[in-house]
């Protein structure tokens, strides 16, 4: 049965905390400084869209038994401020909700950015396959990251089932997106880079188009996960290819990209450095298993893709 009361109540807690993210993308000095004037602005639309769209949504679906992740994680704020345990359901929302703070602006911004170089590319008299193939497949790969980040439906099929748990898995994440790997960048050298020149003319060629095939693997990875794909959280289990093949194929794609291109310029600072992200890589893999490993789909998941990076190998 349909509730009123209880549908005002989700709208209006949607309200406050969309809001309050709004003033802190808008006015925290960090996102003033990094998020270009157009993902200000499309954040600002998805915040009327909600404010627009989200009365109806609630009038014909919310009953007094419907919750939402923003007023979830008032409840949840509650607890802490009361020093009360959060309930399952609560602390996934309040993770989740710091997720999305994170991430959405982030994975919005680089989308914005690749899109329009890809026009920038598209707009010169001659075209080069290389420099387009990777705008096109980073345009790709961000759009649905970031559209993952912004809705969460379950109709969609994209409804966040828990987060990590663990502090440690969050520092792995979190140190591979600004403006946390800049300042390790202070300290640990990054040679890589998907623009390198090769020994001559004939193996740039040739590197360069195992470079877009891997690159095509690690943008498959996205596309199979679709508005599931996000980071630090369980949203269903994805069984499609690449994951058929191997547990990590974004994250194999991109280590081994990294690798490739760092041969032409390697010395032991490089050498060192992309060995150190490796291994940040490699426990994001190992603590997203842990965490992923509680659902009972996944473990049945398992049990059919045995090797984590390597197909046979390991």
């Amino acid at each position: 049965m349909r509730s009123t009361k209880r549908g005002i109540e989700l709208y209006l807690s949607g309200i406050l905390i969309y809001g309050l993210g709004i003033i802190i993308f808008r006015l925290l000095p960090y996102y003033q400084r990094i998020l270009q004037p157009q993902t200000q602005t499309v954040l600002l639309y998805l915040y009327f869209s909600y404010l627009i769209f989200a009365p109806i949504i609630y009038y014909f679906r919310a009953t007094r038994y419907t919750e939402t992740k923003p007023i979830l994680f008032l409840r949840g704020l509650k607890r802490i401020c009361t020093r009360l345990t959060m309930e399952k359901e609560e602390k996934t929302a309040f993770l989740f909700m710091l997720v999305k703070l994170f991430f959405l602006p982030l994975l919005l911004n680089f989308f914005l950015s690749h899109y329009q170089q890809l026009w920038q590319l598209l707009s010169k008299e001659v075209i080069h396959f290389y420099p387009l193939a990777l705008t096109v497949l980073f345009t790709i790969d961000t759009l649905i990251f970031a559209l993952g980040y912004a809705f969460e439906f379950k109709l969609l099929n994209n409804m966040v089932k828990s987060v990590e748990p663990t502090l440690f898995g969050w520092i792995v994440t979190l140190i591979c997106y600004p403006p946390f790997n800049t300042w390790i960048g202070k300290y640990i050298l990054w040679g890589a880079s998907e623009q390198v020149s090769f020994w001559n003319q004939e193996l740039t060629f040739v590197f360069r188009i195992i470079i877009i095939i891997i690159l095509f693997i690690y943008v498959s990875a996205t596309i199979a996960l679709g508005l599931k794909a996000s980071n630090l959280t369980n949203r269903g289990i994805v069984q499609r290819f690449p994951y058929s093949l191997i547990r990590h194929p974004a994250y194999t794609s991109k280590v081994l990209v990294w690798w490739l291109t760092l041969l032409p310029v390697m010395s032991w600072p490089f050498a060192l450095g992309i060995f150190f992200w490796t291994v940040i890589y490699y426990f994001r893999a190992i603590t997203e298993e842990k965490h992923l490993s509680q659902d009972p789909d996944y473990q049945e998941y398992c049990k059919k893709v045995k090797w984590r990076f390597i197909p046979g190998v390991y």
